[in-house]
């Protein structure tokens, strides 16, 4: 045999162990590799769970929200059918302002034009006064604008058959801050 041989049969059989080793630990390896991806498949599923459950959180926060900026806006009304007897015109006429300017700031929230509008149904149920005259309605509706003095943003228009309305279009500028800048208690101008 030639020395090659004999120097290759010796490193062979020197090797033998040192390769079962490395092919053990390439095995130790490989196996870990595979729970390691397993794992990161089972973290992949959690994120998408946790992603999913995040979502609907969401979601039923800006019900929340919906439902909290409804329940205030009924709460300021209600506060104001305590003392509507004491109301004076000015009074009614930022009351039904507000109420215009809370539901076209709504809107803009929700993603759309910032516009609202109110009939006289809307404006008697807005301020709870039944007992009121309907031309009273009217009038209040028909001279709301005159606080704002801005045409563009606030204004009547008179349709026959009942479908007079006063608008409101924040797209077009904001309120004044003597007539909404404030909470309005009643009693107060």
């Amino acid at each position: 045999m030639s020395s090659q041989q004999q120097n290759g049969e010796s490193l062979d059989g020197d090797d033998t162990p040192k390769l079962r080793a490395i092919a053990a630990r390439l095995e130790a390896h490989s196996k870990r590799i595979e729970s390691l991806e397993t794992e990161l498949d089972d973290a992949r599923e959690e994120r998408d769970a946790l992603r999913d459950k995040v979502e609907d959180l969401w979601q039923e926060n800006e019900n929340l929200r919906t439902e909290i900026e409804r329940l205030d806006a009924r709460t300021d009304l209600l506060s104001l059918v305590e003392n509507s007897d004491e109301m004076t015109a000015k009074q009614r006429r930022i009351t039904l302002i507000q109420h215009l300017k809370k539901a076209a700031e709504t809107e803009r929230e929700r993603g759309r034009d910032a516009k609202a509008s109110l009939n006289k149904e809307k404006a008697e149920a807005a301020l709870k006064y039944p007992d009121i005259d309907r031309t009273t309605f009217y009038d209040d509706l028909r001279k709301a604008p005159r606080l704002v003095g801005k045409t563009d943003v606030l204004w009547y228009e008179s349709n026959s058959g009942g479908e007079s309305r006063l608008k409101l279009n924040l797209e077009n500028g904001d309120l004044p801050g003597d007539v909404v800048g404030h909470r309005r208690r009643n009693g107060g101008e």
